[in-house]
Formats: structure tokens, C-alpha cells, sequence
């Protein structure tokens, strides 16, 4: 082999080495992974059902043992509301439900005499709430969270001179219920029904 042939071949196996042992390189780049968290908001009421204020004026629960040996035409303080203690806006309703049961646990009518009276009261507040045909209480405005409603009522009233003896050593309940859905969205024509009435829209 000449001197001219050895040296191609030299260029030859070179160039395949380089070929083999190079690297190819791309323009690449990363970005470190991103986290994007969504936390849901409660929607959660407390009933506050008063039926007096301690001396540090502190509100104190209706009885849970209720008042005995009632009169005609007395009255008691009962003040009902709903404090919103969730973290979102929301509307509220509430129920009451009175009922009169004569000592034996017999119904006995709500009122009575001609014409007829109601045996025992409790007037509704002027202050946002609303009676519904579906026979709830409504509260006609969103309640922003840490906020409460106006008082529903604040006082049971029992009839005077109309009041039979039908009534003697009858027990008057008047059960408090109550119910809350976000505000958003309009969401208590879904949950409550396209019966209800349109309520104050939100505003976020």
C-alpha cells in the first residue's frame, strides 16, 4: 500500500470515529411542575333561639324544658334568627311549626272560639323575612359569612279572655327549623324549588 492510500484510509477511520463518538443537541428547556389548588367554601348556619340574656348580657337558650304553669295573654321572649358561620354568602329559611296537645297527647286545634282566635302567637318581624305559600319563612337577602339574619319573631304571645278551658294543662311546642344554600349561582331555585320566590340577587 502507498503513502497515499494509508493516509486516505487514516481520513476514513477518523471520520467514522467522529460520527460515532459525537453527540447531537437539541435547544431544549424545563419549568418546574405548577400547582393550582381549589379549595371548596362551607356552607354552615348556627339557630340561635333565645329565650333571655344573662348578666354580661349574653344570650341564653330557650329552655329545652320549657316554661310551666302559663296564662291567658301571657307573653315570653323568644327571639329566633340564623347566624351564617360558614365560610360562603347564603340564603336563608325557616319553619315554624306550632302545636297545642291536651294532657292525654291529643291534638287539639290551633284556635279557637267564634270567630276563631289563635290560641297562641308569634308575630312575625317586619325586618326581611317573608311567609311563603310553601309555608316557609324567607329571608329575602344574602347573608355574608360571620353576618346574621334580622330576628325572625321575638316573642310567643297566648290568648287572654279568648282562651277556653279547653286549654287548661295543654302544652303549646313551637318547633324551629332551619335551612341555608349558597348564594351563588342561584342555587335555591335548584335546591328549594321554582316555586320560591326571586330572592335579592348576589353580588360577589
Amino acid at each position: 500500500m502507498n503513502k497515499k492510500n494509508l493516509l486516505i484510509g487514516s481520513a476514513l477511520v477518523l471520520a467514522a470515529l467522529l460520527v460515532v463518538g459525537g453527540t447531537m443537541a437539541w435547544f431544549t428547556a424545563g419549568a418546574g411542575p405548577v400547582t393550582n389548588r381549589f379549595t371548596a367554601g362551607t356552607v354552615e348556619i348556627k339557630l340561635h333561639d333565645v329565650g333571655g340574656y344573662d348578666d354580661d348580657k349574653d344570650e341564653v337558650p330557650f329552655t329545652p324544658n320549657g316554661i310551666p304553669n302559663v296564662n291567658p295573654g301571657d307573653e315570653y321572649l323568644k327571639i329566633v334568627y340564623v347566624e351564617n358561620t360558614g365560610s360562603k354568602a347564603i340564603y336563608v329559611r325557616a319553619k315554624l311549626t306550632p302545636e297545642w296537645k291536651d294532657p292525654d297527647g291529643n291534638l287539639l286545634p290551633l284556635e279557637a272560639g267564634t270567630p276563631p282566635v289563635l290560641m297562641a302567637t308569634f308575630p312575625l318581624l317586619d325586618n326581611g323575612w317573608f311567609l311563603h305559600t310553601d309555608g316557609y319563612y324567607y329571608y329575602k337577602d344574602p347573608v355574608a359569612p360571620g353576618a346574621s339574619t334580622a330576628y325572625l319573631i321575638d316573642g310567643v304571645e297566648f290568648a287572654g279572655a279568648a282562651m277556653t278551658n279547653d286549654y287548661q294543662g295543654a302544652t303549646f311546642t313551637l318547633m324551629v327549623e332551619a335551612e341555608a344554600v349558597q348564594a351563588s349561582h342561584e342555587a335555591y331555585k335548584d335546591e328549594w324549588g321554582t316555586g320560591v320566590p326571586t330572592l335579592t340577587p348576589y353580588t360577589p
